[in-house]
């Protein structure tokens, strides 16, 4: 039975938005069982969720139930602006989730930069999707290709930014082709950036779309349309790392997942223990960032702006804000950016506030 503590939860942090609230305006002392049965029903529906037996649904019901508990804990114990609620994620156990979305730690880095070059003085803000740089929001499905969504948007965006030429990609092609083995069994940025300058470039996504799942490697599919010039590891500095994504466009970046699951929208600050740096599971792209000043004792701080690929229907409509200036969830451990060197007549784009 859920406790009037849970039921609270559900009232102030938006979960209850499906529908109709059962009851009256006041807070009952327990929520029974049809109304958490409604709870689950509804977000069956929103989701398009089909079990195939009553057996599965029963387990997913209880399953759902726990993540309502587990929701509230999130809530309790945000340092941010960040509210956690039902996701289309919610009747996966936190072992499923992590069997499906999560990569290896990497155990084999090339050198990192850690002096990088002199900084210059960067906008307080900047957001790239404002100029149109960044392609669509992208869904993997449960093919492990975080690593390759994100490296094929951080070139798409800067291939954008100098040459103006917006085009979808394939992420496929860099799946099927990676040099280190099966695709959809997890990787890392930089291991797409390589293999996309041994193939000399990346066909367009109409022509070799993505099925999520590996395939035979087919360079055959289509001309290369992009290419990269070369990448590069940054230093661990976040202050370092915003001057790139102002001055030259988005960076990958691993971290983290233990707070997306259930991640609604706000800026998620965690505290350490529960989002340690040392358990980086997840590689995504930040497109920008920015700052939330204080208003009469709000939160205020700066943040990350970071591009996910579970589809729209997740997060700030496939999109989420992370704290920025303390590592959070390891952000800084490994930021990698593609390099495209504008040989065009045009000059490029520069990231809007």
């Amino acid at each position: 039975m859920l406790s009037a503590i849970l039921y609270a939860c559900l009232m102030l942090w938006g979960m209850w938005d499906f529908g109709p609230h059962p009851g009256n305006s006041f807070l009952p002392s327990d929520l029974n069982l049809t109304q958490t049965a409604q709870i689950f029903q509804d977000f069956m529906t929103r989701f398009n969720k089909i079990y195939w037996s009553q057996e599965e649904k029963d387990h997913r019901f209880k399953v759902f139930v726990e993540n309502l508990k587990v929701i509230c804990e999130l809530q309790a114990s945000e340092l941010g602006t960040a509210q956690y609620g039902v996701t289309l994620f919610s009747d996966l156990a936190e072992s499923e989730f992590e069997k499906i979305f999560g990569i290896p730690y990497p155990d084999q880095v090339p050198t990192l930069n850690q002096s990088g070059k002199p900084l210059k003085k960067h906008a307080k803000s900047c957001d790239w999707r404002k100029l149109g740089a960044i392609t669509a929001v992208k869904k993997q499905g449960k093919c492990k290709s975080c690593w390759a969504f994100a490296a094929v948007s951080n070139i798409e965006a800067l291939w954008n930014i100098h040459y103006h030429s917006p085009f979808n990609l394939s992420v496929q092609e860099v799946v099927d082709c990676v040099r280190c083995g099966d695709g959809c069994d997890g990787g890392y940025a930089w291991e797409a950036f390589q293999t996309v300058l041994n193939d000399s470039g990346l066909t367009e996504q109409e022509y070799y779309p993505y099925v999520g799942k590996p395939q035979q490697c087919r360079k055959d599919r289509g001309k290369p349309v992009a290419w990269i010039h070369d990448y590069e590891f940054l230093p661990r500095d976040e202050k370092y790392v915003a001057h790139v994504v102002a001055s030259r466009g988005p960076v990958t970046a691993i971290l983290n997942t233990k707070p997306l699951q259930h991640y609604q929208k706000g800026i998620i600050r965690r505290p350490s223990q529960e989002c340690s740096p040392k358990r980086l599971d997840h590689v995504v792209l930040i497109v920008g960032y920015g700052e939330v000043k204080s208003r009469r004792g709000s939160w205020s701080g700066p943040y990350w702006i970071i591009q996910n690929s579970w589809g729209k229907t997740w997060g700030e409509q496939g999109y989420f804000r992370l704290h920025r200036g303390t590592n959070a969830c390891g952000i800084a451990m490994y930021p990698v950016t593609a390099i495209v060197e504008n040989t065009g007549t045009r000059s490029p784009g520069s990231c809007p506030p």
